[in-house]
């Protein structure tokens, strides 16, 4: 194996160590319970589903049902697939990097990379957006490969990551558009304009499919504020160096670690600052004719056409395929950057002085990124609303077999994650199951519209979010009292029993 081979690999396998540690502590959170439940289903509930919602993230949830077949559901065995994928992504950035600028360049592009807190989310999370991320940076290096050898293997591998990366993640199909820039940018590539052009249906098809069909199921995103003055702290803040989801009434939600508000500024201020002196010091280099479209177009696109289509599609983790960006153009600023290998040319390796000012930006940036990184391998790290498994390790602990359960707000969802906690229990204020019912979510009925269902017990468990008293008074009406109270992060779980029934004991 040659040294820069065995440098990917090493690589890729610190990225999946660094970025696995505690992978399996945080609960699961609203999106990953909306994983198990399109999964936790037979194959034609799963794509009637998808007729009605999920579409965009059909292809992922087909892979992911395979994958949980063999492995299960845990937090672990769902999540070690985008471990594994921003392994793969960091191991492909030293080999571009290394291809168009040095070994150590890649080095460090990819090491600036994995640090990043929005890798380490998508790292952990159950979702697609770590796959897109790999398929993205897969069809780079199959872009650059065929600047350098135009061979119609690396016009057929370009092509056959882009289809990947589009059906994993819609907003993928962006850097097709934004290479077509790097493609009109530079000398060498023009002169292969026609097999671009003939890969770009394989990328440009499965996003018009998604696009049909997501257009009919466009109520999944009218949660996300519309495009406001708050979209510049989230490109400047969180789209690299932050964890966070948005920008909400010009706060970060959800709320950061204890002091990584001020390390999230720390770390853009020098990375931002790192990516301005590297763009200009490689103003001539082929670096900044692949790094800068693909930074700044898909955001443009998404942004401006959220604007002119007055419809919310920008999310800073909608846009996970960016992040080898910053790091790209950063590294420049601390390195002698060679010329892109061609033919049998060894690319330029940095001087022992080059290298230790990267170490040292390697290590401000690891100190800087770490209050986000402990951050997310707490428990309710991910979103301390989303307390699912305090809510099942409760109801597991305390409940017994044939109490009633009214479950209310998201905590429906919460059951679907952690299913075995509640058998045994009867659901009162369930309709239809999400698979009986074709979505993600159960089906759900008030509190004070089961009545009939909740008479028949002793003891009712009610959980909803703090601070919702409807349920409780609903409860109290019918003539149970709580007698205990368990509070997590973001929800309650309250035991109700009947006055004067054998089990009742006054709080």
């Amino acid at each position: 194996m040659q040294r820069p081979t065995k440098a990917a690999v090493l690589v890729t396998i610190l990225a999946v160590v660094y970025s696995g540690f505690r992978i399996h502590t945080p609960s699961f959170w609203v999106d990953e319970a909306a994983t198990v439940s399109a999964i936790d289903r037979s194959l034609p509930d799963l794509i009637r589903m998808l007729g009605i919602i999920d579409a965009v993230h059909g292809f992922y949830y087909l892979l992911l049902r395979g994958w949980a077949a063999l492995f299960g559901v845990s937090e672990i065995a769902l999540r070690l697939p985008s471990l594994l994928a921003v392994g793969v992504a960091a191991g492909l950035v030293v080999a571009i990097g290394r291809r168009i600028g040095g070994l150590g360049y890649g080095l460090t592009a990819a090491t600036l990379m994995v640090l990043l807190p929005r890798t380490q989310y998508v790292a952990t999370d159950a979702r697609s957006y770590a796959l897109a991320l790999a398929a993205g940076v897969a069809a780079t290096y199959f872009l650059l490969r065929a600047r350098e050898l135009p061979r119609r293997r690396f016009w057929v591998g370009y092509a056959a990551a882009g289809l990947l990366a589009t059906l994993l993640s819609f907003h993928t199909v962006l850097v097709l558009v934004a290479h077509a820039v790097t493609v009109c940018l530079d000398r060498r590539l023009r002169r292969s304009w026609r097999p671009f052009l003939a890969a770009g249906p394989a990328w440009l098809v499965p996003a018009a499919c998604l696009a049909a069909v997501g257009a009919g199921q466009q109520f999944q995103i009218a949660w996300i504020r519309p495009i406001d003055g708050g979209v510049i702290a989230e490109v400047l803040l969180l789209q690299f160096f932050s964890d966070a989801y948005l920008m909400l009434d010009g706060d970060i939600s959800p709320l950061p670690t204890p002091g990584e508000n001020l390390t999230t500024v720390g770390l853009a201020v020098i990375l931002w600052g790192m990516t301005i002196v590297g763009a200009i010091r490689l103003r001539r280099h082929f670096a900044v004719r692949l790094a800068v479209p693909l930074l700044v177009v898909p955001l443009l696109c998404v942004i401006g056409g959220s604007l002119i289509l007055g419809s919310p599609y920008y999310l800073p983790r909608y846009l996970t395929f960016v992040l080898p960006t910053v790091p790209l153009l950063a590294a420049a600023a601390v390195l002698r950057v060679g010329e892109p290998v061609s033919g049998g040319d060894r690319p330029t390796t940095a001087s022992s002085r080059d290298r230790r000012a990267a170490a040292g930006v390697l290590f401000a940036v690891a100190l800087l990124a770490l209050p986000s990184y402990l951050g997310q391998r707490t428990e309710y790290g991910r979103s301390p609303q989303d307390d699912f498994r305090f809510v099942a390790d409760t109801i597991r602990d305390e409940a017994e077999a044939g109490d009633a359960i009214a479950l209310t707000g998201d905590a429906g969802l919460g059951r679907i994650a952690y299913q075995d906690s509640f058998a045994g229990l009867d659901d009162v204020t369930i309709g239809k199951s999400a698979d009986e019912w074709g979505r993600i979510y159960d089906q759900r009925f008030d509190v004070d519209s089961v009545e009939d269902r909740i008479l028949p017990h002793d003891v009712v468990w009610v959980v909803h979010p703090k601070g919702e008293r409807a349920p409780e008074r609903a409860l109290t009406s019918l003539g149970y009292r709580a007698d205990a109270r368990f509070d997590g992060t973001g929800t309650s779980v309250v035991r109700f029993t009947r006055e004067g029934s054998a089990g009742y004991s006054p709080p």
